[in-house]
């Protein structure tokens, strides 16, 4: 588990480039920063939807929400609904689920839409990304493909011993479920 964000591991986890130099919301300088493209309620009532470099402390602390966080919210609320609850669980999961993830930076990156698997009624922890071919070859062949939902078998195009791999390995991220340790990855191309 990760120790600055819970749901990335420390060694997967990365900070933006000298390009940033300050947290666009506490203004501060000469610290870490993360992607995070968000939107928080500043104090006089508006709305600063412009965010995407952001400190660990605002993360964590100024209630910041992702920008089209209702299409990952609806994945948990899929996910919660296959899970045998009784519907006050079923909203007190999807609401300490939610603030999990809203206080998760944008790592890994999804090309296409927020998907970050979930297991054992908890969002998995983002391990990172096969390291070279033989790499991807093994976790693809041996973890659960997920695609908003768990896959029961790995689409053949996915075998990418057969098919090739992907442009960059950095398509296939890998997660980790603290709670029961399977293993997962997704493929955002």
């Amino acid at each position: 588990m990760g120790q600055i964000f819970e749901l990335i591991a420390d060694q997967a986890l990365e900070t933006l480039d000298s390009y940033y130099t300050e947290c666009h919301i506490c203004e501060r300088e000469n610290l870490d920063l993360y992607t995070y493209q968000g939107k928080y309620v500043m104090k006089n009532g508006e709305i600063d939807d412009d965010l995407y470099a952001l400190c660990e402390e605002c993360i964590k602390n100024k209630g910041v929400s992702h920008i089209c966080d209702f299409q990952y919210i609806k994945t948990i609320e899929g996910y919660l609904e296959s899970e045998n609850l009784g519907e006050n669980e079923k909203e007190i999961l999807k609401q300490q689920l939610t603030d999990k993830y809203q206080k998760t930076p944008d790592i890994p990156i999804f090309l296409q839409y927020t998907d970050r698997p979930l297991c054992c009624k908890d969002i998995t922890e983002f391990k990172g990304y096969p390291q070279d071919n033989p790499d991807l070859y093994q976790k693809t062949d041996s973890f659960i493909y997920w695609e908003k939902k768990t896959i029961a078998s790995t689409p053949e195009a996915y075998n990418f011993k057969n098919t090739g791999p992907p442009e960059s390995l950095r398509e296939v991220a890998t997660f980790h479920c603290k709670h029961c340790n399977k293993n997962y990855f997704t493929f955002q191309f």
